[in-house]
């Protein structure tokens, strides 16, 4: 009992090798941030400095738990640290002598490889985020090469995400280490987390560990918020665009005594303002807006080895899209088509760890989450409702074998959802569709990491699962390989296997703004889907005149055992749902970066992806993902705090669904024109706190030749379709925002 006590009190993560804090110096009575402090375990190599703001984070070395802080002109200090995790400051004092002032001058970059993880980990921080209006998770990647984003349809102006030339939802989603991105909210979880929020990303291509569970396909991205321990007393954030939408975010951390400190972050989203640009009847984007609170507590070391967080989110979002009368009017006539959406998401997180005083190396984390979430939308004469209850429990005990050659992590888990999608047409011109599913999924896992010498890592996994629905146990088997050749060049190798349960209408809401019958025959029984990934990558760093070049290559391959597939090809009056069997996706990536002068920094990559479903009429290329890409982004700072940045963005052909059966005036090409976006954002950082920042999307105005709705004057017709958006319609947006923090 005392120990379910300390888990519900305390509720949990468990520490992932990571302290942080910050280092300040005493100068006459004043404290003020120390950048370039170096950081280090006593004994060891193992060291970092802090940043401009005197902030630092390293890794938990297993060699020592004495951490020292050094720097010119001050006298040292040491702390013992008997924690994995957590937040250690430091404070030094003048040592007295008399010493030449020196300036300490530091580059970190916002996005590097992960060059000590086995896996393929792309680490974003918040200085690559502030290179976009970054308003939410999906726009958080517009710098970013290795995914995609992309508009599902001309209607409701979701944003989805793509890796390895497949959707975002065959990525496991997570937010700080739970998942978020998955049932119910699989369509919207990435509107519903603003990038203000976010304090890092870590993107993983490839399947994830097994400790994280078996859904993930093609990787992870895993979102870290700003912590309370570290967060600003205040941080606001301010946007808005020619498009009309506004947006305001606010982060306020308090601490209430030295081991207890708290963070209220609060959102809100609204676009008002009707726009057609394309002049086809129906609003670009919809309008209406978004509410999200999140409050988040987090309990340092007790003294007896625990310490954890526990944390609350509410959202609620209403949209409103289709013609503009419909958009505009308040009772509009019945022959106006429409688009309206009300969401509605409370969720309850903690985490929890525990580190063995008498052993450093051996630790236990405790993860729980528990959420409601319900969706209730309309397109046309078709109505959806989707409504989810679910809870999420991991834990994750580590140790080691003899010595820290040989690691180990292992732990149970268990994942339930009481899903329901329920889909209905007045009149009923399209087949309906209900489903009610109760699925509870526990399992247990053990992943074995040998790294005998600092060249070689070796990480494998297997895990074991039993579905309650499907009434079947199965097995997910994972292996990653990193070898450095050399102290520049780092080769990996992984593999394995993923499985998830698809939840057909949400995670293909497109198909309802269509006049289309949905046929749902094909998934009468529902099966999980099954697929196999495997990975090679290579990073090098290549000196050239003193210059450093970093390259990236990698090439992932991805087979279906079984997949839910839509086809719009097959019938033009006509979408299917159905399973099969042997789609794959071929992803070849290559990256390049360097500094072409001081502060001048770019990113130069390109993609081919040959992603193909198994449709009725055999394998084709999947809709809307061009089978190349190209991308260059160049960022440039100043001494004075400028920043500009300059990102280009090259599409290749997509293909569009089959419309060579419909009358001749509503056909559309079967593949879109390549076409170049190109985003610029001016930045100016004052000493104040306060940042400023005005840029453009799309800067160049280019907006798609070919009309994204097929047949708009009939909306009620069964050739309506809106799933043929290949191109920005809006054209260029500029916007005005600022950033302001208080310390």
């Amino acid at each position: 009992m005392k120990f379910l006590s300390i888990l519900l009190c305390l509720i949990a993560q468990i520490a992932f090798g990571q302290i942080s804090g910050t280092v300040k110096g005493i100068e006459g009575n004043q404290e003020t941030p120390l950048p370039g402090a170096s950081v280090f375990w006593e004994g060891t190599d193992i060291g970092t400095t802090t940043d401009a703001k005197g902030k630092y984070s390293i890794e938990r070395s297993p060699k020592s738990n004495r951490l020292k802080v050094s720097f010119i002109g001050f006298s040292s200090q040491t702390k013992i640290v008997i924690s994995r995790k957590g937040t250690m400051n430091f404070t030094l004092k003048e040592d007295g002598q008399k010493l030449n002032e020196v300036e300490l001058i530091g580059r970190v970059d916002a996005s590097t490889v992960d060059l000590k993880s086995p896996e393929l980990t792309y680490k974003i921080d918040s200085k690559e985020l502030r290179k976009a209006a970054c308003c939410n998770l999906s726009e958080s990647f517009e710098t970013n090469a290795s995914v995609d984003v992309s508009f599902a349809d001309a209607v409701t102006g979701t944003k989805h995400i793509e890796m390895l030339g497949l959707a975002g939802r065959y990525a496991l989603i997570q937010r700080e280490n739970i998942p978020f991105a998955r049932g119910i909210n699989a369509s919207t979880g990435f509107t519903y987390i603003p990038g203000p929020f976010v304090e890092s990303i870590q993107l993983t291509k490839g399947l994830s560990s097994v400790m994280n569970g078996y859904e993930s396909i093609t990787g992870q991205i895993n979102v870290e918020f700003l912590k309370p321990e570290n967060a600003p007393k205040l941080f606001l954030n301010v946007f808005g665009n020619e498009g009309g939408r506004m947006e305001g975010n606010v982060v306020s951390a308090f601490t209430l005594n030295e081991k207890t400190s708290s963070e209220i972050l609060a959102h809100y989203s609204n676009t008002p303002i009707v726009n057609d640009h394309n002049s086809d009847g129906f609003a670009d984007m919809p309008i209406g807006g978004e509410i999200n609170i999140s409050n988040k507590w987090h309990f340092g070391r007790d003294g007896k080895g625990w310490e954890g967080q526990i944390g609350a989110t509410a959202i609620r979002d209403i949209k409103k899209g289709g013609q503009v009368d419909f958009v505009k009017e308040q009772n509009p006539s019945d022959s106006v088509w429409g688009y309206s959406s009300t969401g509605r998401r409370f969720e309850v997180f903690g985490k929890a760890g525990y580190v063995f005083a008498n052993n450093l190396n051996r630790s236990l984390g405790l993860i729980f989450s528990a959420n409601y979430h319900d969706r209730e939308a309309t397109f046309g004469s078709r109505n959806y409702l989707g409504e989810q209850s679910g809870f999420y429990f991991n834990s994750i005990f580590q140790d080691i074998i003899g010595n820290t050659n040989h690691r180990f992590k292992t732990g149970l888990s268990v994942q339930g959802d009481d899903i329901s999608e329920v889909y209905i047409s007045s009149p009923l011109s399209s087949l309906a569709f209900n489903s009610n599913r109760t699925e509870i999924v526990p399992g247990a896992y053990f992943e074995y990491t040998y790294n005998p010498n600092p060249k070689l890592t070796m990480v494998a996994g297997l895990r074991g699962d039993y579905n309650s629905f499907f009434k079947k146990a199965f097995l997910t088997p994972r292996a990653n390989v990193k070898y450095d050749i050399n102290e520049n060049s780092t080769l990996r190798i992984g593999g394995g296997r993923g499985q998830r349960t698809a939840n057909p209408i949400i995670e293909h809401i497109h198909a309802m703004a269509t006049g289309r019958l949905l046929n749902f025959n094909g998934i009468s029984n529902i099966t999980p889907e099954v697929a196999w990934n495997s990975g090679l990558g290579w990073s090098q760093k290549i000196n050239i005149l003193g210059k450093e070049f970093q390259f990236n290559l990698d090439g992932f391959y991805t087979y279906f055992e079984n997949q839910l597939v839509v086809d719009s090809d097959f019938d033009p009056s006509t979408i299917y749902f159905l399973y099969r069997s042997d789609s794959r996706s071929l992803s070849l990536f290559s990256q390049l970066d360097f500094e072409i002068i001081k502060n001048l920094d770019m990113r130069l990559a390109y993609k081919f992806l040959k992603s193909e479903e198994n449709y009725l009429e055999g394998l084709r290329q999947v809709y809307l993902v061009p089978k190349n890409r190209a991308f260059a982004n160049l960022s440039y700072s100043t001494e004075s705090k400028w920043k500009f940045d300059f990102t280009l963005n090259w599409f290749g052909e997509k293909r569009l669904p089959d419309s060579d059966q419909h009358a001749a005036n509503i056909q559309i090409p079967d593949v879109s024109p390549s076409f170049v976006t190109a985003n610029v954002q001016v930045n100016k950082e004052f000493k104040n706190g306060l940042e400023v920042f005005l840029g453009s999307d799309n800067v160049f105005n280019f907006q798609q030749t070919s009309s994204p709705i097929i047949n708009s004057q009939n909306p009620y017709s069964n050739t309506f379709d809106t799933n043929y958006a290949w191109g920005p319609i809006f054209g260029r947006n500029i916007y005005l925002g600022l950033y302001y923090s208080l310390k």
